[in-house]
């Protein structure tokens, strides 16, 4: 069965947000940002455990680096062996911020 990936509203909001702030200078470059993130997040379906785990954000947290960008999100359920069920991805932020306090 196929790994289900959901976009949390925060998560579309970032990207929301992202896109609205590179496209006022740069519409096509708004393009390209808004395709690679669909690209990268489409590769957890098929590698859900593809980024790196950050238990310093959160247990459950992992994170995808799309530079300067990181893709913050979980697996359901949460482990490193078995099958994934979902990925969520939780927020698209600035990876350049404290990162520390996301999901608190």
């Amino acid at each position: 069965m196929p790994v289900k990936l959901i976009w949390s509203p925060q998560a579309r909001a970032d990207i929301r947000g992202i896109y609205v702030q590179i496209g006022r200078e740069q519409p096509h470059a708004a393009e390209r940002f808004y395709e690679r993130f669909q690209h990268k997040a489409s590769l957890l379906i098929d590698q859900p455990r593809l980024g790196m785990r950050h238990p310093d954000i959160s247990p459950a947290a992992r994170m995808l680096v799309e530079a300067p960008f990181v893709i913050l999100y979980e697996t359901i359920p949460d482990t490193d062996e078995g099958t994934v069920a979902v990925v969520e991805i939780v927020r698209v932020i600035d990876g350049r911020r404290d990162l520390t306090g996301l999901f608190q």
